[in-house]
C-alpha cells in the first residue's frame, strides 16, 4: 500500500493558516500540517519544535515561508523530499531602493499596522486577477496581527538570503512564480534556479504574488505533477 503524501505548509509574512487553505481543501489524498510565523518566530529550529506530521514531507513555502523553506530543507534535509518555493527568490533585498522602502515599511508598521497592511494586500494581486476573484478567494489572515509580530517578520526579510545555502541543496526544488509580481520580482526567482543543483522554474504570465490563490486549480495541478501526490 502507498504511503499517504505529507505536505508541511509555511505562510508569508503577515498570513495565517487560511492562506492555504483552497489549496488543501484540493488535496484531501495527502496529510497536511501549517505553520504560520504569527505564533513561531521565523526559524529552521522553531519550525522543527512545532512539527506534528512525522517526516519525511513535502515542504512548501510561500514568500517569506519560501526563504524558510529552503533555511530549513538545508538544516534538516533528512526531513524533506522535496521544496516548492512559491513567490521566492535568492534573497529579499536585491536593491537600496528595496532597503529604503523596507525601513520605510517598518517605521510604519509601529504607528499603523492596519494601514501596512492594507497597503501591503494590495499589492498581492494584479488588477485581473483582483476583478476575476471574489473578495471572499483572497483572504490570507483572519485578524490583523499585532506590530511586535510584523516587525520580526520584516527584520527578518532584512536580512535574509539563501544564495550561499542554495549550491548545497541536494534534493528537487520547485520554484513557480508570478510574471507580475511586484513584491518578490521573478529575476530573484530565476537567480535562486540558477544556483540550485535540482531547481526548476515554472513562470506563469498575468499573475501576481499569491498564485496559489488567484489560479487554485492550477497550483494544484503543478504540484501533483511534479511532488507524486495522486
Amino acid at each position: 500500500m502507498k504511503q499517504r503524501v505529507r505536505c508541511l505548509w509555511l505562510a508569508g509574512w503577515s498570513a495565517d493558516g487560511r492562506c492555504w487553505q483552497l489549496v488543501i481543501e484540493r488535496l484531501p489524498e495527502a496529510e497536511h500540517q501549517v505553520i504560520s510565523f504569527l505564533d513561531v518566530a521565523p526559524s529552521a529550529e522553531e519550525i522543527a519544535r512545532r512539527l506534528h506530521i512525522a517526516p519525511p514531507f513535502v515542504l512548501i513555502g510561500w514568500s517569506m515561508g519560501a526563504f524558510l523553506a529552503l533555511q530549513y530543507a538545508a538544516a534538516y534535509p533528512q526531513h524533506v523530499t522535496e521544496v516548492c518555493v512559491v513567490s521566492g527568490a535568492s534573497q529579499f533585498i536585491t536593491q537600496k531602493r528595496d532597503a529604503r522602502l523596507l525601513e520605510r515599511m517598518m517605521r510604519r508598521v509601529t504607528e499603523d499596522p492596519e494601514q501596512v497592511l492594507q497597503e501591503f494586500d494590495g499589492r498581492l494581486f494584479t488588477t485581473t486577477e483582483v476583478k476575476r476573484i471574489p473578495a471572499t478567494k483572497r483572504v490570507i489572515r483572519g485578524c490583523a496581527p499585532d506590530a511586535e509580530t510584523l516587525l520580526d517578520g520584516l527584520g527578518y526579510l532584512r536580512t535574509v538570503s539563501v544564495r550561499e545555502l542554495a549550491p548545497w541543496l541536494q534534493l528537487p526544488v520547485h520554484l513557480l512564480s508570478g510574471a507580475a509580481d511586484p513584491i518578490c520580482p521573478v529575476v530573484g526567482a530565476e537567480e535562486l534556479a540558477e544556483l540550485l543543483p535540482q531547481g526548476d522554474l515554472t513562470v506563469w504570465p498575468e499573475v501576481g504574488h499569491v498564485p496559489f490563490l488567484s489560479q487554485p486549480d492550477r497550483f494544484v495541478a503543478w504540484m501533483k505533477e511534479r511532488c507524486n501526490i495522486d
